[in-house]
């Protein structure tokens, strides 16, 4: 009996497409940019104090809940989808963890 395998290729295939933003457009960009950028860089200085002062070390899912607070206490951050803010943590989790994983090799 002869067993024959089929492998199934995916290709992700993508375009690249140029867009061409309002003024309005690329101000709301930028303005998204930067509240990111400071999330992040909150979230990191946040994890920082906690392990310099507490040898304590904070999770993403601390600070993925701490973000309807931070909404609700500075309203600009209302208009980045929650989503974008949680990629942000994601982002910043994983690069601390890959960070302690090259570190205790």
């Amino acid at each position: 009996m002869c067993k024959v395998a089929y492998y199934i290729c995916l290709m992700q295939l993508t375009e690249k497409v140029k867009i061409h933003p309002t003024e309005e457009q690329v101000e709301v960009l930028w303005t998204i940019s930067n509240l990111c950028r400071l999330v992040y860089n909150f979230a990191l200085t946040e994890r920082k104090e906690a392990w310099r002062t507490e040898q304590k070390s904070i999770k993403y899912e601390e600070q993925q809940n701490k973000l309807p607070e931070m909404k609700e206490q500075f309203s600009q951050y209302k208009m980045v989808y929650s989503k974008v803010l949680q990629g942000v943590l994601k982002k910043l989790d994983g690069s601390y963890k890959s960070y302690f994983a090259l570190r205790c090799r």
